[in-house]
């Protein structure tokens, strides 16, 4: 199935996903165990077309665990992908990675190196609209369109840009058919100003290039 062939590919693309566990129930959480979903991929599929019987929608959360990343309870995963979405019109079918680390700052999890290969692996797997890597917090407070899609700190989009166009500081790097642009190599702090500064500058050069895409642009598409 298209979605552990995903996780396959993100498996040792950073240092928060050695393996992908399904953890079904309580005993499975408390025995630190769980259903591999790419060694059981059969039964991975039929635990999902159980618990997504409607067929107007789905929802897939998985959890990543290594050893690489320093844990107070082994239990506790150290990275998390989700698939959700449905087949209705104005349905926002979207995919969701993240790295958890117990011991850093919530600010830094994946290094610049290891999210250019998990967009790399995205990309190849299916060519979405947008890739956003950031903060949450930008979007909310921070941003200077409130309409447009940028997290604050990367994104790939489905388009060459010309990094001319951008300020002297900003990276890009060609991806697949797209481009990554970033804006340093760790996630905005938003309680720095000089880096929320920087991000709402390339912001505003992404929307002069005319590359940017509005929220609605994405709504109902497969992204």
């Amino acid at each position: 199935m298209n979605f552990v062939d995903l996780a396959r590919r993100l498996v040792g693309t950073n240092r928060y996903v050695e393996e992908w566990r399904q953890v079904r129930t309580a005993a499975e959480h408390k025995a630190n165990t769980g259903l591999s979903i790419i060694t059981e991929s059969e039964e991975f599929l039929r635990f999902l077309q159980k618990e997504n019987d409607n067929q107007d929608s789905f929802l897939i959360n998985t959890t990543g665990f290594s050893s690489a990343i320093p844990r107070e309870d082994p239990r506790y995963y150290t990275a998390s992908l989700g698939y959700s979405g449905g087949l209705l019109y104005g349905a926002n079918n979207q995919l969701n990675f993240s790295g958890s680390n117990y011991v850093e700052p919530p600010e830094h999890t994946l290094t610049f190196k290891e999210w250019v290969n998990v967009i790399t692996e995205i990309v190849a797997w299916r060519t979405p609209l947008f890739v956003a890597v950031g903060s949450r917090n930008y979007p909310i407070h921070d941003a200077v369109f409130d309409h447009r899609a940028w997290p604050g700190w990367m994104a790939w989009l489905p388009t060459r840009v010309d990094g001319q166009g951008l300020p002297e500081y900003a990276r890009t790097l060609d991806i697949g058919e797209g481009t990554l642009v970033a804006t340093q190599e760790t996630n905005v702090i938003t309680t720095d100003p000089s880096q929320v500064e920087r991000a709402k500058e390339v912001e505003i050069a992404l929307v002069e290039l005319g590359v940017l895409p509005t929220k609605s642009d994405l709504i109902g598409r497969v992204i």
